[in-house]
């Protein structure tokens, strides 16, 4: 009497294995997030402006922690690195920078206020990239009175277009807004806020 094995249990059982390595879920790539670099040297680009206070808001575009890019092929759409991201909301580290670069004086009558609007990677067709900054800044007396207002657009190309080299390039665009700003708020405004 020969007995017949059924091949079909073994078929089954082969195929569930097999279909239970695919599904198996491969590790997720590890995350690496960025800042701007350590901190700012305090008072390096000192407000010739007494300061009472420092604020910067983002527009909705740049609120998150996602690190951005744009082709300049593609004008409007963005892109987002894969596995990076900000350690903090960009407004929130261009906040600390400035704090720390221009200064502040607790009895002071002037408010900074930004406005952020661009913080960005823009990358060219031939590969060469630029870091953009774009913000609109005004200067309040007593929290209410505007004094002046100014925009700013600031450009710092950088070799590749990667995020850590975009990073490095972004820091180098805020320090060049702490100075710029520091330049800006000399003469009338300094008189109208120490009044």
């Amino acid at each position: 009497m020969t007995r017949r094995i059924s091949m079909r249990p073994l078929i089954l059982s082969s195929a569930l294995l097999m279909l239970a390595a695919c599904s198996t879920p491969s590790p997720a790539p590890q995350l690496t997030q960025h800042d701007l670099g350590g901190s700012f040297p305090a008072g390096a680009t000192r407000s010739p402006v007494p300061l009472r206070s420092l604020q910067v808001i983002a527009q909705p575009v740049v609120a998150s922690t996602a690190m951005l890019y744009r082709e300049r092929a593609q004008p409007t759409r963005r892109g987002v690195y894969a596995s990076n991201r900000w350690a903090a909301p960009p407004s929130s580290m261009v906040e600390a920078a400035l704090t720390r670069s221009l200064g502040l004086e607790g009895g002071a009558r002037c408010r900074l206020q930004i406005s952020l609007g661009e913080f960005i990677v823009e990358v060219e067709q031939g590969g060469a990239a630029q870091a953009v900054v774009s913000a609109d800044a005004q200067l309040l007396r007593d929290a209410q009175q505007l004094v002046t207002q100014r925009s700013f657009d600031l450009r710092v190309p950088l070799q590749g277009s990667g995020p850590a080299t975009g990073a490095l390039a972004l820091r180098t665009a805020v320090e060049q807004l702490a100075a710029q700003s520091a330049a800006w708020l000399d003469g009338d405004a300094a008189r109208v806020c120490r009044s």
